[in-house]
């Protein structure tokens, strides 16, 4: 089973954490055979991380305080040259199909470029890594507004005289973290997950490995079931976050329990994926997926070993992305699909054509195919090993 939520045949070779979980790339340049030592020894690399390090302000800078952030930023030349050197790495090919065939490919991170010819994947790669890094930079530093700046924003006040400090005191620690074994992109790397932690925006690395923990009984079930005469793998239900302090879950969360509760007790599958993250409102301390697990438990006396919880979906086009990585990973059966359960206007929504243009936008990819279900309040899912590609720009859930 794959502990880290790997597609069958692939185990990551490194821990899933805040950093390896948004910036793949990276952890797979430092652990495959062969690439630390040649990035480390490549001349220009050298050169380019002494000149980015040789950008950090000491004390101040005009004007502040976006130029103390500005200073981390990959420019297009930073990005462009290393997507040169990169390049010619390549042309090893005992190094090339360490990186791409052992680790890209296989891992799936980058499936929704999976059509690219192995020197292009790498390069393009890169440079939506360091595009995400710069995204993170903008939003948690700067101030820029995210997508959905409701619920994902800076939680500073980048007006206040104060910013100018704070910003100064990160950059000037964090240049004084550089060690002899970083690589090009150690600093960089550093800087936003500080920026992500300094901001308390450190959901995509909770509940890991998410196989784990809370999850493990369940998935212990999952590879002992029967699956005989069982219709659909799981009964999939999307939280819905309360615009109040006080709610643990939205109100038409109670609503999709009970629609899966009563399909559950009818026998129409043998487990339920509950999915949400702390999403509503901004920065509230309640996960929707534990919050549903819990109330399917107390209230509508579902045995917790029978509910897996999906706990980092902000939206409903990763509610849809994050269920088929679950699926796939904790090894459902890939012969018959699992049935999505919500009030009827959302099950309307989940079906049409304005939710499959936003996964595309927003994520890239279609992380399966739906079809009509037996019911108003259902449609049957087949997840996509495409699903398992990583959105870089979404530091929050990628």
């Amino acid at each position: 089973m794959a502990a880290a939520q790997d597609p069958a045949g692939y185990a990551s070779p490194f821990a899933d954490t805040l950093a390896t979980r948004i910036f793949p790339l990276f952890a797979m340049m430092r652990t495959a055979p062969g690439w630390a030592q040649a990035l480390r020894d490549d001349p220009v690399l050298v050169e380019l991380a002494a000149a980015r390090a040789a950008r950090v302000p000491d004390n101040t800078c005009v004007p502040s305080p976006q130029c103390l952030a500005d200073a981390w930023i990959w420019t297009e030349a930073d990005i462009a040259l290393v997507q040169a050197r990169l390049r010619l790495m390549m042309s090893d090919e005992k190094r090339a199909k360490a990186l791409v065939t052992r680790q890209m490919r296989a891992s799936g991170r980058f499936a929704g470029h999976a059509a690219l010819s192995d020197a292009d994947l790498v390069a393009t790669a890169w440079a939506e890594t360091a595009a995400a890094v710069n995204q993170v930079i903008a939003v948690y530093a700067k101030g820029v507004p995210p997508r959905y700046p409701v619920i994902d924003s800076i939680i500073f006040n980048i007006a206040d005289p104060k910013m100018a400090d704070v910003l100064s005191t990160h950059g000037v620690a964090t240049a004084a973290q550089a060690k002899a074994d970083d690589l090009f992109f150690d600093p960089s790397l550093r800087y936003a997950v500080g920026l992500l932690q300094m901001n308390e925006r450190i959901e995509a690395g909770s509940y890991r490995p998410l196989l784990g923990g809370d999850n493990a009984d369940t998935a212990r079930a999952v590879a002992r079931m029967n699956w005989r005469a069982k219709p659909y793998t799981a009964l999939l239900v999307f939280g819905h976050g309360p615009e109040d302090v006080q709610s643990r879950t939205g109100v038409m969360g109670h609503i999709r329990m009970a629609i899966a509760a009563d399909l559950f007790a009818r026998g129409f599958a043998p487990f339920i994926i509950v999915s949400g993250g702390n999403v509503h409102p901004n920065r509230t301390p309640f996960n929707e997926a534990v919050e549903m697990k819990r109330l399917l438990v107390t209230q509508y006396g579902i045995p917790a070993d029978r509910i897996l919880m999906e706990p980092h979906a902000r939206h409903t086009t990763t509610n849809l992305r994050n269920c088929a990585r679950l699926l796939l990973a904790a090894g459902f059966p890939e012969d018959r699909p699992a049935l999505i359960v919500s009030d009827h206007r959302t099950i309307q929504y989940i079906g049409g054509e304005e939710l499959a243009l936003r996964n595309l936008k927003e994520m890239g990819v279609q992380p399966g195919r739906l079809t009509p279900g037996p019911d108003r309040f259902t449609l049957r899912f087949v997840p996509d090993p495409v699903a398992f590609h990583v959105e870089p720009a979404d530091p929050l859930d990628p």
